[in-house]
């Protein structure tokens, strides 16, 4: 197959798989987004997670509480986004959980109490053998992503880290420095 701008060539990579997760209120064209950006990965041969329903279900992780395929995240295959791009909803679900809100400034970062949702958070996708992380949303959730690059820059030496891309969206166009989104 020729490579074209619309089908790029396959690329290799160390990341084998990719989490993707919707937080924040929802705006038009969410699951073409979504799509667009599994399918990128599904052509690598990534395996795509979806996280359902934002940050909340990672943030309930913990030894009491394993993440369960179905209930807190689906697998994105080729199959599953059969006429998914044009559907109604977010495929993933959204909520409003917002694992940085106790991080207002950096030195909260070395606060095992404030960062607390953010380790959390770590902990349960690399529970999931995730090596990036997508995250699509707001104003605030770009704060969250950024806040949990923060948080694993504090991580000892030697640990894991997972890349974040954000990827914003607005229903009120309201990103400083971006003047197009989708969902506006």
């Amino acid at each position: 197959m020729s490579s074209t701008l619309s089908r790029p060539p396959q690329t290799e990579s160390s990341i084998r798989r990719v989490a993707i997760l919707f937080a924040g209120g929802p705006a038009p064209a969410a699951n073409a987004v979504i799509s667009t950006a599994a399918v990128s990965f599904l052509r690598n041969n990534i395996e795509v997670l979806g996280i359902r329903h934002g940050y909340s279900h990672l943030m309930e992780f913990g030894p009491d509480h394993s993440l369960a395929e179905g209930r807190d995240y689906i697998r994105i295959t080729h199959n599953v986004l059969k006429r998914t791009r044009n559907s109604q909803g977010i495929l993933i679900g959204t909520a409003r959980a917002n694992p940085g809100q106790k991080v207002s400034d950096p030195s909260h970062l070395k606060d095992p109490e404030r960062v607390a949702p953010l380790k959390t958070v770590y902990e349960s996708l690399l529970s999931l053998g995730v090596d990036a992380l997508i995250s699509i949303g707001g104003d605030d959730t770009l704060k969250t992503a950024n806040k949990f690059m923060l948080f694993q820059e504090q991580l000892p030496k030697g640990s894991k880290r997972i890349p974040v891309v954000h990827l914003p969206k607005t229903i009120d166009n309201d990103y400083k420095g971006i003047d197009f989104t989708f969902g506006y």
